[in-house]
């Protein structure tokens, strides 16, 4: 036989007195520190290292305790750390053992597969930009500073009564816990009671006409309009606005992926020829045919009808979003455009969040039955449902005459206010802008004098504690002649002359800097034609 040409076994590992490889680490330092926490990361350095590959068994507690001279459990907590942190894997009634796949590695793995940094960056800042239409003051809380619109007078809402109505649930929900209705689930549609009380309360108050089946709870008007487009419409479909318009209107077409087309509106509202020249092939309208926002006009009867024809000739989907209707100051409520409809393509959406205070944020849809269904399950997928107990205090607040003295009250407050607003607009803003007395609501619209910057003013007025709307940020396609949205709901006699005070010095300033050439300045544009 050849012994030349025959190859010599691999050697094997050299083993220990217990029949396993050789341990790799020597005697500890025993400096300062606990000897397990070193003895645990010689160790794992030993794993990481390869010095000790998957599958290599490690000596038992009490050799390694003899061999180190160290106590038992020292060896016992070091190995438990490995163990729970991945790195040592234990067989019943063999020993310990290195895992097959250490934390160490899978990083390995994932860092080739990450991508680069550059990459990464820039993908985020794709995705951001998706979502920059999102408004910033709807991201974050805004103070109730003078002039902010659409907030509610908190400081005189019916907090007694609902204080009395929430501690009685409360009471019945601690005598029977297990009530669902209470502590636990309700059905994504709402509260039945709740959708009972509203569907009585929208009949009566503004003659929409429908049955408790047909309403669906929401967390605010904001919240109806984002299920509703996501149900009804289309990605890529245009669909009607009005121009201008509230921001989270325009922000929810954009969000469902709608293509939003601005229609101008003049006293009569939205433009329906008009908007038929620009989109015939439209499926959604959002508008606000009670009173407009910004302007504050109401839509026409004949305005109306057009656009109901309009939505049945199409099989369109209108979207009636109500705000502010229940505070009209003279004349005769205006009814619903649902309820001219008869509840067949139009959709009404309503809020509490004004007529009592937005941290309620309970809301509503009145929908066509046949597509109540949809909307619940959009629901659903969105949140499941509601407060339970919130929408129990409210339907016990509207079905015992709480909401309806509510409102008749501060229907008188706002008219105060709003005349409050004028009176000092008149003292303080002389011939800089002329304020329009609202005949409804909790904001109304000011023209400025030719030669100002709308916006420039606002942002001149905020750095002086001053809140006040510029018109241009709610114009999408339409010049506008520049004009300030002055809230006054929400702020006292006092509040508003002080803050009146403080925006003809910003004006005064304003008109210095462009008599000087340094404002930016608009042309003044020909003003459109307003209601007397």
């Amino acid at each position: 036989m050849d012994v030349k040409n025959v190859s010599r076994p691999r050697r094997a590992p050299r083993r220990n007195g217990e029949g396993v490889a050789a341990f790799p680490i020597g005697p500890l330092s025993r400096g300062e520190g606990f000897l397990n926490r070193e003895l645990y990361l010689r160790i794992r350095e030993a794993i990481v290292g390869g010095e000790m590959p998957a599958g290599y068994r490690l000596p038992s507690t009490r050799v390694l305790s003899a061999q180190l001279g160290v106590a038992r459990n020292t060896v016992l907590d070091a190995y438990e750390q490995l163990n729970s942190e991945g790195y040592l894997e234990s067989r019943h009634g063999s020993g310990h053992y290195v895992a097959a796949f250490v934390p160490e590695a899978f990083e390995r793995l994932t860092a080739k597969r990450r991508r680069p940094e550059a990459t990464r960056k820039g993908s985020a800042a794709q995705i951001a930009n998706r979502f920059a239409f999102v408004p910033e003051s709807f991201r974050r809380a805004i103070p109730a500073v003078p002039f902010r619109a659409n907030l509610p007078a908190l400081d005189v809402v019916e907090l007694q009564a609902w204080i009395r109505l929430y501690t009685r649930i409360l009471r019945q929900a601690g005598r029977s816990a297990r009530n669902p209705g209470h502590f636990g689930e309700t059905d994504a549609i709402g509260d039945a009671l709740l959708r009972r009380a509203i569907a009585e309360y929208v009949s009566l108050a503004r003659g929409v006409r429908c049955s408790p089946e047909q309403v669906v709870i929401t967390a605010g008007a904001q919240h109806a309009m984002d299920l509703l487009l996501r149900v009804i419409g289309r990605p890529g479909e245009q669909a009607w606005i009005e121009d201008p318009c509230f921001p989270g209107a325009l922000a929810a077409l954009r969000g469902a992926g709608l293509q939003p087309v601005p229609v101008p509106v003049d006293d009569d509202g939205i433009d329906v020829d008009r908007a038929r020249r620009l989109a015939g092939e439209a499926r959604v309208a959002l508008v606000c045919p009670s009173k407009q926002f910004p302007l504050g006009h109401v839509m026409a009867l004949h305005r109306r009808l057009a656009l109901i024809e309009w939505a049945r000739e199409r099989k369109a989907w209108v979207i009636e979003d109500d705000y502010d209707s229940e505070y009209r100051f003279s004349g005769k409520t205006i009814p619903s455009l649902q309820g001219l409809d008869g509840g067949e393509f139009v959709i009404y959406v309503g809020t509490f969040s004004k007529v009592l205070f937005p941290g309620l944020r309970l809301g509503f849809i009145v929908a066509p039955p046949m597509l109540v269904d949809p909307i619940v399950a959009v629901r659903t997928l969105a949140g499941r449902h509601g407060n339970p107990l919130d929408q129990q205090v409210l339907a016990r607040f509207i079905l015992d005459g709480h909401l309806g003295r509510h409102v008749r009250r501060m229907r008188k407050l706002y008219q105060v206010r709003m005349e409050a607003l004028l009176h000092s607009a008149g003292r303080w803003l002389g011939g800089a802008v002329t304020v329009e007395p609202a005949e409804a609501g909790l904001q109304t619209v000011g023209w400025l004098a030719p030669g100002f910057d709308d916006q420039a003013v606002s942002e001149r007025a905020a750095e002086a504690g001053v809140e006040v709307g510029h018109l241009s940020r709610y114009c999408i396609d339409t010049a506008r002649p520049p004009g300030l949205v002055f809230g006054f709901g929400a702020f006292d006699e006092g509040e508003i002359d002080a803050a009146a005070r403080v925006l003809a010095g910003v004006l005064e300033r304003e008109a210095g800097r462009a008599a000087a050439g340094g404002a930016r300045s608009k042309p003044s544009r020909r003003r459109p034609v307003r209601q007397a």
